[in-house]
């Protein structure tokens, strides 16, 4: 690059900066007044990205990124902790992201909302936005999601996908209370391809025959289990129901019109590429045996005599199964 090109480029970004410093005020206003159609108007087909959106967004997904943060935080503030520096078609700022969680944000896994806790957040943040050829803004929000997650309540693991023979995923289990232990179990383990929209999809419905289980009378305890769509867009998944008998899970396994409709998605309309279910029925058991917390002893959770065989302190309650 020759000379003349170097201070003709300087000079651009002298005469555009001014403009780039008033967008990157004026956004952060935008974000302050929780105007959803102000910024919508604002990135004018541009795109935005944070650690919680996946990928860039633009247009009618970004509204909808946008106004789950604001209900689930309503009064969501960004402040600057800094100026606003500018450089060549770019300008970025250090923030704090402040707000009380106070709104249902959205779920994953098939669980479509996740409950507000309550917490406060305030999180360090940086904010960079460069302006491509047609001055169209390209938003990179950063902020530290494992402090995200520690102050919220959340977890935030990172983790492998895959490791020699071990694959890695997320699981969730739903209990309501049933202390007895299980004698059958029903599992299902399908694979779906086509990326996050069916398996968002396949997430959605497993819970769906899940919470219906949960309903039923011999429901002890289920686990849901996914793996997010890799670089081929495949994913998998597995639902197990524990239930008190073999005829408990036949009784409202079989007759259930949710797990009708479920075995036709995935075995008629091809929302799974590959599904496979089985029931394991109790061979033998021990019982369950919890520690003393006076002396260290192991002693049967579920015995008449609720206290220890070596010192007797009284036994903590028996955990629930599974």
């Amino acid at each position: 690059m020759n000379a003349l090109a170097i201070v003709a480029g300087l000079l651009r970004g002298l005469l555009q900066a001014p403009r780039h410093l008033m967008f990157a005020r004026r956004f952060l206003d935008q974000w302050n007044a929780h105007d959803v159609e102000a910024i919508r108007a604002s990135m004018g087909g541009g795109t935005y990205r944070d650690p919680l959106t996946l990928t860039h967004l633009r247009d009618a997904a970004l509204v909808q990124h946008v106004q789950a943060l604001f209900t689930a935080f309503p009064d969501l503030r960004l402040s600057l902790t800094g100026p606003v520096m500018t450089g060549r078609d770019a300008v970025s700022a250090r923030y704090r992201l402040e707000g009380l969680h106070t709104g249902p944000l959205p779920g994953g896994l098939g669980i479509e909302s996740v409950a507000p806790t309550g917490r406060r957040l305030s999180i360090k943040a940086t904010l960079f936005i460069a302006f491509d050829a047609d001055g169209r803004p390209q938003v990179e929000n950063h902020f530290d999601v494992p402090e995200l997650a520690e102050q919220l309540g959340f977890l935030a693991l990172l983790m492998p996908r895959q490791q020699n023979d071990y694959q890695f995923g997320a699981y969730y289990r739903l209990h309501r209370g049933n202390p007895k232990p299980p004698e059958a179990i029903g599992i299902t383990w399908l694979q779906v391809r086509g990326g996050q929209a069916p398996f968002d999809q396949a997430a959605q419905v497993t819970n769906a025959v899940l919470e219906s289980f949960a309903g039923k009378p011999g429901f002890v305890t289920g686990i849901i289990g996914a793996r997010p769509p890799d670089a081929d867009g495949h994913s998998s998944g597995f639902t197990l129901s524990a239930w008190e008998n073999l005829e408990a899970l036949e009784a409202n396994l079989l007759p259930n019109a949710d797990h009708q409709r479920v075995v036709q998605q995935f075995m008629k309309e091809g929302l799974a590429y590959a599904t496979h279910s089985r029931v394991y029925q109790l061979v033998r058991a021990k019982p369950v045996m919890i520690a003393c917390v006076a002396c260290g002893k192991k002693n049967n959770a579920h015995k008449p005599q609720h206290v220890c065989s070596a010192c007797g302190t009284a036994l903590e309650p028996a955990p629930v199964y599974w």
